[in-house]
């Protein structure tokens, strides 16, 4: 199983195509580029190294947060820790006349996450039914599906 702690970068680029609030981030990357051979003029590609801070990405001064401070090097990017990522997710939704619960289990003899919403009415049914080694993985993909099915996020 994987154990992040955090969305990576490309998780979050996923969930602010979502519509994701980068408010609801409640941490933060902070990037660096950094040149190769020491200064700007012997760079020839440059490297970038990222530290997982967790303060909320909205308590970031806004120049920060819009990424303007080209002169340092400086990018700043919302992560969201898993409790983060749940707490988006709604307890129930509705299709039809039936209501779905969120359900979130081990598979796979607790190698896989899984994450889906299940009707007690209908057994066996699931919508959106996730499942990957990452259960922050399973939750941006849970997210993923539920914005594009028209479903809200808390």
């Amino acid at each position: 199983m994987n154990t992040n702690i955090a969305t990576t970068q490309k998780q979050t680029v996923r969930l602010l195509q979502c519509g994701v609030s980068a408010d609801t981030a409640d941490m933060h990357w902070h990037g660096a580029i950094v040149p190769r051979g020491g200064s700007l003029t012997s760079m020839s590609e440059p490297s970038e190294e990222w530290d997982l801070w967790a303060d909320p990405y909205s308590s970031m001064p806004e120049e920060m947060q819009a990424a303007k401070l080209m002169e340092d090097y400086y990018e700043i990017q919302p992560a969201w820790s898993l409790s983060a990522l749940l707490g988006l997710l709604p307890f129930k939704i509705h299709s039809g006349k039936y209501e779905y619960w969120l359900d979130i289990a081990p598979m796979d003899y607790g190698r896989q996450w899984s994450i889906g919403y299940y009707c007690m009415e209908k057994p066996r049914v699931i919508k959106g039914l996730t499942h990957t080694d990452s259960l922050i993985e399973c939750a941006v993909q849970e997210i993923e599906w539920l914005t594009s099915n028209g479903y809200k996020l808390n």
